[in-house]
């Protein structure tokens, strides 16, 4: 027997389906995360044909710039937020008078990033930029749209708010892509058109969640926390950040230091298989939203039983991903460049996009037990390894062979590895030496 609309009782729509899968925010999350990721595809895509592989290496270097700058000073931002409001949440006290304090120094460190790049513009210009000086503004610009970003995405996901965040990301999403394809179609060929379509998208997609407001009735207030233990919480974080970002980003950057005379495009073609290889880091960002927050809560009640197999049900899902992204890598990942980049890109074979992958799976993994660390307040214990790791790569590229993307990719998978070995060892380490796990409350 059937209803009026042709399907029987109890049976399940691929409507209904898709519905469900909306109306569950971690799932929505994750599909605005993949639509932003696709999106980042389409902008890289449109700027790359529209401005060939030499005139795109600005582009990529600003990208990769931004990413280890606004992502290093700001996403300490995020991790404080979401950790302390969860753990807040779970108390059943608010958390207002945290968000204004960490706001204000986030606003600090922005002014500071800003005053920096001011007085060292003409080096910074020259050295990154090729004398053009309106990139360094986009990059003052791109870095103050990252900290209003990330304290959004701190909020929301201290929060539990997944739907506003898959709506950052989706809003995100629409300004980056929609504006580079316009323009890629109209035929603009200047590169700062694309550098101001990537310095604004973070505006976009911090301003729009922020016109919703949270249903969930408001909590007691605690008084605020200290100056003091808060600032040193965010320092520790703040240098974590900033080490994990130049490990990430270093590839780039040394591909754009080490090339010849004749590799002026080189730096672009890196970066072509790079974004495909970087899928994981991507889908990191829904992994730090669910879990960091999951992780807070479990141990603010001091669950221990629960905290140790959501760890060991995280590991066994990265190890199954990394096996995964490095197979599919290596088959489709030099097809998909040619696709999406064209012929002019098509420098890279299977062993470079498994190598790459290889690097980026072992590099999320080890952010992965970062947030494990944060979660139990060690952040003292999750800078050094990046630090350790950024020196690894420095050895191998400098004793790897003479062929420049593979010295760089063998680096990078080597940094990755260090990373993940230090961070797991002082994990378990940790868990081992510690009876119990006990929410801590430094302020």
């Amino acid at each position: 027997m059937q209803d009026d609309t042709g399907t029987a009782p109890g049976t399940t729509t691929l409507t209904d389906r898709a519905l469900a899968l909306v109306r569950n925010g971690r799932s929505a999350l994750t599909v605005g995360l993949l639509v932003d990721g696709v999106a980042s595809y389409l902008f890289l895509t449109a700027a790359g044909r529209a401005l060939g592989p030499d005139r795109f290496a600005t582009v990529s270097v600003l990208w990769a710039v931004l990413f280890l700058v606004a992502n290093g000073l700001f996403i300490p931002v995020e991790q404080e937020l979401s950790r302390s409001i969860a753990a807040r949440t779970a108390r059943g006290v608010g958390h207002r008078n945290l968000v204004r304090r960490v706001a204000a120094l986030t606003a600090g460190l922005f002014a500071v990033t800003a005053l920096v790049a001011f007085v060292f513009r003409a080096r910074i210009a020259d050295s990154l930029f090729r004398d053009q000086f309106g990139f360094v503004t986009a990059l003052v610009v791109g870095i103050g749209g990252g900290a209003l970003a990330y304290a959004v995405r701190g909020i929301l996901a201290g929060t539990n708010r997944y739907h506003g965040f898959a709506v950052l990301f989706l809003s995100d999403a629409a300004a980056k892509a929609l504006p580079a394809m316009a323009l890629a179609l109209a035929g603009v060929d200047q590169a700062m058109a694309y550098a101001v379509v990537m310095v604004a998208s973070p505006f976009v997609g911090a301003l729009v969640p922020m016109t919703a407001r949270d249903p969930r009735p408001r909590l007691p207030e605690e008084a605020p926390p200290a100056w003091s233990p808060l600032a040193s919480s965010m320092g520790f974080l703040l240098l974590t950040s900033f080490l994990t970002a130049l490990t990430l980003n270093v590839g780039t950057l040394s591909v754009e230091v080490l090339a010849g005379p004749s590799e002026a495009d080189a730096a672009g073609i890196f970066l072509s298989g790079l974004v495909i290889a970087r899928v994981p880091l991507f889908l990191f960002q829904a992994v730090q939203a669910i879990v960091l927050p999951r992780l807070s809560g479990l141990a603010a009640v001091g669950d221990v039983d629960g905290f140790r197999r959501y760890l060991r049900l995280l590991g066994l899902g990265m190890v199954g991903c990394t096996v995964a992204g490095v197979l599919g890598s290596a088959l489709v990942g030099p097809l998909l460049v040619r696709v999406l980049f064209g012929e002019d890109f098509a420098a890279l074979g299977a062993r470079d996009m498994a190598l790459l992958t290889l690097a980026s799976m072992l590099m999320t993994c080890a952010m992965t037990v970062n947030q494990a660390q944060i979660a139990l307040h060690h952040q003292r214990q999750t800078g050094w390894p990046w630090g350790v790791a950024t020196l690894a790569f420095v050895v191998v590229t400098g004793t790897a062979a003479n062929d420049l993307f593979l010295r760089v990719e063998l680096g990078m998978v080597a940094a990755g590895a260090t990373a993940l070995g230090l961070a797991a060892a002082l994990l378990g380490r940790e868990l081992r030496t510690e009876r119990s796990i006990v929410a801590r409350r430094p302020y």
